[in-house]
Order: C-alpha cells, then sequence, then structure tokens
C-alpha cells in the first residue's frame, strides 16, 4: 500500500481508546513501515528497488524481495503482541492494549491484499498475499480502496468526537 491507508485503522481505533493519543495510534498503523526503514537501513532486510509504477502495469520491482523481520506474518504477530503489551504497561487497560495490538496487526492484513512476498515465517519460507500491485487494474484498485480506507476512518473519528463534543456541551448545561 501507499502508506496513507495503514493510518485508517489508527483513526478508526481512536474512539474506543479515549486514553490513548491519536499520534500513537498512526505511529502503530506504520509499524511494519518503520521497521522496515529500520532494518534495510541497517542491512537486515534488503531494500526494495521500484523500476516502475502506473495503472496500466501496477508496480515493478528491479528484483524480488523478501522482508521476513518487518512484513512477515509471524514477525508482524510478535510486532503487534509487542505493542500490545508495552501498551499494557502504560495504560494498564487490556481493551486499549489489544485495540493497539490490532491496529499494528492491520498493517500486515492491508500489506495482503497489495503485495505477494509475505513470507509466512523466515526468508525461503512460503510468501503470501494476493498480489494487487502486480498488475494495472489491481494497482488502481489498491489506490482507490487506500484512500476509501482513509476517508472512512477520518469520519469515524471525527464522528466520534463531535459526538463527545455533544455530549460533554449537554452535561454541562
Amino acid at each position: 500500500m501507499s502508506g496513507i491507508g495503514h493510518l485508517a485503522p489508527a483513526f478508526a481505533a481512536k474512539p474506543v481508546t479515549p486514553k490513548v493519543p491519536l499520534w500513537v495510534l498512526l505511529i502503530a498503523g506504520e509499524t511494519n513501515d518503520i521497521l522496515y526503514f529500520l532494518f534495510s537501513s541497517a542491512g537486515i532486510e534488503p531494500k526494495a528497488v521500484i523500476t516502475g509504477m502506473d495503472f496500466t502495469q501496477g508496480v515493478k520491482y528491479l528484483t524480488p524481495v523478501s522482508n521476513p523481520w518487518s512484513h512477515g506474518v509471524f514477525m508482524s504477530v510478535i510486532w503487534a503482541i509487542t505493542a500490545a503489551a508495552i501498551a499494557f504497561l502504560f495504560y494498564r487497560d487490556r481493551r486499549t492494549s489489544g485495540v493497539i495490538g490490532l491496529v499494528v496487526f492491520s498493517h500486515w492484513i492491508l500489506d495482503f491484499l497489495m503485495h505477494s512476498n509475505l513470507p509466512l515465517l523466515f526468508d525461503g519460507s512460503p510468501q503470501v498475499g494476493l498480489g494487487l500491485e502486480n498488475s494495472g487494474g489491481g494497482f488502481l484498485f489498491m489506490t482507490v480502496f487506500d484512500l476509501f480506507l482513509l476517508t472512512a476512518g477520518i469520519v469515524i473519528y471525527f464522528m466520534a468526537r463531535k459526538q463527545t463534543t455533544q455530549k460533554k456541551e449537554v452535561e454541562n448545561v
């Protein structure tokens, strides 16, 4: 995904995690990509080199790349559990920590739609994903879907804020 769709679960989760600042949820939604940047900068994972990206041919890479430490399903579960545990240390609330863990894991779910090279475990393990980025039509669909998800997440966020504001105004009357 382009990245902006990964912000949608954060906006949508904010109403059910009022104690958590929005920026924490936004970072949770981008955790896998942040880890990819760190791991590829450190040489732990290879950098993906995109040679072309358009709505005719989709996304084309110089060479196939596997990123098991940042985007593998097993490690995505580990990152989600780790984020949930850290959140529990801060908020002492199972619901809040569970929601943060789900926001982290939502990254992998959305990437499953876009990519076809998500390792189940580590290097050499089977790779999964629908690979919609590999065709022009699929890439166009994912771009529109990305924007739709982000819009829906923001709408949910602002509708909940409006309801909270109205509720506080009624209580103050």
